[in-house]
């Protein structure tokens, strides 16, 4: 073979492998589009919203159609709008703290694949609030560097109003909408670790409806019942959202009022004392109760505090009933 002819196959060589690797290129090109068309057909039809925002500007670059099922804008609304302009300012402080924790991680070197889960409240397009779950993860550049978020948001808004409402069973009187005695004791030993680490003081009122036995053989249970509802309505009025009131059993019910020393807790007693006096009940009409009021004491235990103030409340049905009888604060030696 001369020379010429084994140029010639030479050249035919390359050209033909040159030509394989055109037509692998373009093979895989093919495939990405296509998977590409694949992935941004699922999105622009998944049931949950997709999004991407950039993490240089905070600036949405991609919403699915979704998102007017969700937040009853368009896609180009929801890009032309900020991140403060899509959730309250608690909800968009919570999304910045994750963001840091996340860089933060990022930076320690963890698993740059992970996700995070996010419940915050956002606003719809008509400025109503709904409950939304985001799983957030980060698209990175060449170097592995995050430069957007990638977001799947959906609402929970339903699921978050269940979780309430049994959760609201499980704490509360379910006869009068008083916490029940469980939750009580829960914020009472809550609130002896605060006193005892920082000194704040707290003060307990017992109250208990002076003959309420007569109300229930007089005018029935169902009657009864109304009167403990209108008791709790009657103290709600006049208590802070800080304090805990709570339907001990019967006609009998603590008040736990956060940073209140005794003669504060006491003016509380009297007051309501003074509004029950004057508070006619259907069918029943003027009714009293007795109150024991005591200030919690440095590292005592639940018991002896719990005994005081009931021993207190009995103290005071003792003296003639529709009264208040308060134990003097003594500092703990």
């Amino acid at each position: 073979m001369n020379k010429r002819s084994q140029k010639s196959e030479a050249l035919c060589r390359r050209v033909a492998a040159l030509e394989q690797e055109v037509a692998d290129l373009r093979e895989r090109n093919e495939g990405l589009s296509e998977s590409e068309r694949k992935y941004r057909l699922i999105a622009d039809h998944s049931g949950d919203c997709l999004w991407v925002m950039d993490l240089a500007t905070l600036r949405f670059t991609y919403v699915s159609p979704s998102v007017m099922q969700l937040y009853g804008s368009t896609p180009e609304e929801t890009m032309a709008q900020g991140i403060d302009e899509v959730m309250p300012p608690h909800s968009l402080e919570l999304v910045m703290k994750a963001l840091e924790e996340e860089m933060a991680l990022e930076a320690g070197g963890a698993d740059p694949q992970r996700t995070r889960t996010i419940e915050i409240e956002e606003y719809r397009q008509d400025r109503s609030i709904i409950w939304i779950e985001n799983v957030l993860s980060f698209l990175r550049d060449e170097e592995q560097r995050p430069v957007a978020i990638l977001g799947v948001s959906r609402d929970v808004t339903e699921r978050r109003l269940l979780g309430e409402k049994l959760r609201k069973l499980a704490v509360t009187d379910p006869l009068t909408g008083a916490f029940n005695r469980r939750y009580f004791m829960e914020e009472l030993h809550r609130e002896m670790g605060r006193s005892n680490r920082y000194a704040v003081p707290f003060s307990l009122i017992m109250l208990d409806i002076d003959d309420f036995k007569v109300v229930n053989d007089r005018f029935g249970h169902e009657t009864g019942d109304r009167v403990l509802g209108g008791l709790v309505d009657l103290v709600r009025k006049r208590i802070r959202s800080s304090d805990v009131l709570a339907r001990w059993g019967g006609e009998e019910f603590l008040i736990m009022l956060a940073n209140t020393t005794l003669p504060q807790a006491v003016q509380l007693a009297e007051a309501l004392l003074e509004a029950l006096k004057s508070q006619s009940f259907p069918e029943v009409g003027l009714l009293t109760a007795s109150f024991g009021v005591t200030q919690y004491r440095d590292r005592e235990s639940t018991d002896t505090l719990l005994t005081r103030v009931d021993n207190l409340m009995y103290q005071a049905k003792g003296e003639g009933r529709a009264c208040v009888v308060h134990a003097e604060h003594r500092t703990a030696s």
